[in-house]
């Protein structure tokens, strides 16, 4: 099983402080500034991860799957 909690982080570049990668892309990374890449990075990487999480469904779905599944496994015992 992984865990994954709520996690909050402000990562801002020093040199450009108002580049924000969701909006400005990579078309707005001044001067090849490494850690605006960087921030570009980890918001694809977080945009790519969240994309995988939910295509597991939601955990509504995912817990009704395994009631169901230990009810019919149960009925079966009965019978």
């Amino acid at each position: 099983m992984l865990k994954l909690g709520t996690l909050r982080w402000k990562g801002r570049c020093s040199r450009h402080p108002r580049y924000d990668p969701a909006t400005d892309g990579e078309g707005g990374v001044r001067g090849g500034c490494t850690r605006c890449l960087r921030l570009l990075e980890i918001h694809e990487q977080h945009a790519k991860l969240v994309e995988l999480m939910r295509g597991f469904g939601p955990m509504r779905e995912r817990s009704r799957k395994i009631e169901h599944a230990a009810e019919a496994r149960q009925r079966g015992l009965f019978d």
